[in-house]
């Protein structure tokens, strides 16, 4: 788990300049549900660019990245992979790591993810192929985080391996 860590100086001053003792404190950001979503949404895009949804409406590469998938490898000269259950599958491009494009089994583009950082604490937003925005994400560790649909409706809120819905119920676990 990924800890912000917040340096405190302690500054003695008598009558002569002493030097400064440095002590590091460990602690974590804490967010309310309303602060997560104020959060998540404050200078968010609801649409794409017509021109990134058109390049990417089928895979490019769907041949070679679906045998990569069945040889199960997760990165490729240019690209990573990421392969689910399903079928689908995600691009990340080494060029632009910050643009993820998850395709159906078949190669159809179904969700393009837009990734504000590539570190906690950072926002990502997944538009449908219309290029609307339809959830937001707040990572505010590697280990928690607040998912919101379109209208600001909590989805699930990660903790670690479990997804709470608003009531505090498991709602889903990853492994």
């Amino acid at each position: 788990m990924q800890k912000k860590i917040i340096p405190i100086l302690i500054i003695t001053i008598m009558m002569f300049a002493l030097p400064i003792e440095a002590k590091t404190l460990k602690g974590e950001v804490k967010y309310t549900v309303k602060q997560a979503r104020e959060e998540a949404f404050s200078n968010v895009e609801y649409t794409l660019p017509q021109s990134i949804i058109k390049a990417n409406l089928t895979d490019p590469n769907y041949k070679e990245n679906k045998k990569a998938i069945k040889l199960g490898a997760t990165e490729l000269k240019d690209r990573y992979i990421q392969h689910f259950s399903d079928g689908g599958y995600a691009i990340a491009y080494k060029t632009n790591l910050y643009n993820v494009y998850y395709y159906k089994r078949d190669g159809h583009l179904d969700v393009i993810e837009i990734w504000e950082s590539l570190t906690p604490p950072m926002k990502t937003m997944r538009y449908n192929t219309q290029g609307n925005l339809k959830e937001i994400s707040l990572f505010i560790t590697d280990e928690n985080s607040y998912v919101f649909d379109i209208n600001g409706n909590l989805k699930c809120h990660w903790i670690g391996k479990n997804g709470y819905d608003k009531y505090g119920k498991i709602i889903v676990t990853r492994s």
